[in-house]
């Protein structure tokens, strides 16, 4: 069953090879060598400043669980765990930055944990969000249907975010749970170790329940800040090869293929990223071989240049892997 798991993930990769051989890869190579250089540097220079602001996010979530933690550091830990997440699977990368802060302030792993999955929760409501916004412009339906189910979504988000926070509201859906699980419904299942007790569902939560609604507040600008700089580097990247774009678009085809990034079957998003992306850039006119390098070009930017900023970060303040492994397997 692992070895199915791991070479599911090789599923995206594919379709990558696919899409550059049913795209030509001299097309490819005709798009990026056309692509002004100067506007790729400047989209891949904002990568400093949003990931500055995400660690100083991150950083008022754990002044709110009384850990005093340095922007520099935080800096430090949020790059790095950028570098160990481009070589290893799933989400390691999040477990390094717990690392950092369990050891350098001597709290339990579990607490640091909390507000490194809360941390990550404003970036995943937003990805779902717009994901799924975009998902709804696909259809063919007008204006007022497609603007109902825009709110509906919002709706069942804000809801749902609303009942993991309440004590009535999560007690109710583990009880849920828990009844699911006993009647083998759930049992053996990923789900089950998901919903456990110690889970990182349960520690997110927890993390959550300690910031204030101050807190929430200027966490959630501070994610529309970001996310307003990650879709504008994006903009300037479709720019800089001449794309006839606007910026709606742009930030619509990257939500899509972010929101599909998170299927589990591909590394880094490789492949799945890349062919949604081109299936929605196609329907707006734009040609396929500068869709693909669009895509790919985001990739450089987002995943290798800020792996090799992350690796700059490491060599300044490297974890112990053992204490990062020691700490994963305890949460």
């Amino acid at each position: 069953m692992k070895n199915g798991k791991v070479w599911l993930r090789f599923l995206g990769v594919g379709l990558l090879f696919l899409l550059i051989w049913w795209i030509n890869p001299t097309k490819l190579i005709d798009v990026l060598e056309k692509a002004n250089i100067i506007i790729i540097i400047i989209a891949v220079i904002l990568t400093l400043p949003q990931i500055i602001i995400k660690s100083y996010r991150w950083q008022i979530m754990l002044r709110s669980q009384n850990i005093q933690y340095s922007l520099w550091n935080a800096t430090l830990a949020y790059y790095g765990s950028l570098f160990i997440g481009l070589l290893t699977p799933g989400r390691f990368g999040e477990f390094i930055k717990a690392s950092h802060v369990s050891l350098d302030c001597n709290v339990s792993s579990g607490k640091a944990l909390s507000s490194v999955l809360a941390d990550r929760l404003f970036d995943l409501y937003i990805l779902i969000l717009f994901g799924c916004i975009t998902l709804v412009s696909f259809s063919d339906l007008n204006d007022i249907y497609m603007a109902g189910l825009v709110l509906f979504m919002v709706i069942c988000l804000t809801v749902g975010f609303v009942l993991f926070i309440s004590d009535s509201g999560f007690s109710w859906l583990n009880k849920l749970f828990v009844y699911a699980i006993r009647q083998g419904i759930l049992k053996d299942t990923w789900l089950e170790r998901f919903l456990g007790s110690e889970s990182w569902l349960v520690k997110m939560r927890a993390g959550f329940r300690l910031l204030s609604a101050t807190t929430l507040l200027i966490c959630s600008l501070l994610t529309l800040l970001t996310y307003g700089i990650f879709f504008f580097q994006c903009y300037l990247l479709a720019l800089a090869l001449g794309m006839r774009v606007t910026f709606v678009t742009v930030m619509s085809a990257v939500s899509l293929g972010s929101l599909v990034t998170l299927l589990p079957v591909s590394i880094s998003g490789l492949g799945t990223r890349e062919a949604s992306i081109v299936a929605y850039l196609g329907k707006v006119g734009v040609p396929a071989e500068s869709a693909l390098s669009f895509s790919l070009l985001v990739f450089i930017t987002f995943y290798i240049v800020g792996g090799l900023l992350g690796a700059v970060a490491w060599w300044l303040k490297p974890v112990p892997l053992k204490s990062s492994l020691s700490s994963n397997s305890k949460s």
